[in-house]
């Protein structure tokens, strides 16, 4: 087992807001604020071919308590795992992305990016524009 930063090259996750999700049973997607670095705003992933999606409430000061050793505030890829191995088949990826208060877990086939836009709308109004 070993924990990672994905091959994607997403912006990355800001230390304030935590994100919005929709979930429909096949696809995922989470709006997130991105860093002052990379020029905030808003960013929208979208995950296709999930198999498992789950939104954990943990602190980023509760991240000891993980069962994988994750960054906070980021993107974390974990290879080799059972929770793979069981679906190799499909040559699933296991993330974990850690926010201020929540923890999402996304075991899916594939990601994308479906917009980075200007901040100025909360994460879920954001979302909901994009869905439309």
């Amino acid at each position: 087992m070993r924990v990672q930063s994905p091959k994607e090259n997403f912006p990355e996750v800001g230390t304030v807001a935590n994100p919005a999700a929709l979930y429909d049973g096949d696809d995922a997607f989470v709006c997130y604020e991105a860093s002052g670095r990379m020029g905030g705003g808003n960013v929208v992933l979208k995950f296709n071919g999930d198999i498992d999606f789950r939104i954990t409430p943990m602190t980023v000061e509760g991240l000891g308590k993980c069962r994988y050793p994750v960054k906070p505030w980021a993107f974390n890829e974990v290879i080799d795992v059972e929770e793979t191995d069981q679906w190799k088949a499909l040559n699933p990826r296991l993330w974990l992305m850690s926010f201020n208060d929540v923890m999402i877990e996304i075991l899916f086939e594939t990601v994308s990016l479906i917009t980075h836009g200007p901040h100025g709308d909360p994460q879920h109004k954001t979302l909901v524009s994009v869905l439309r």
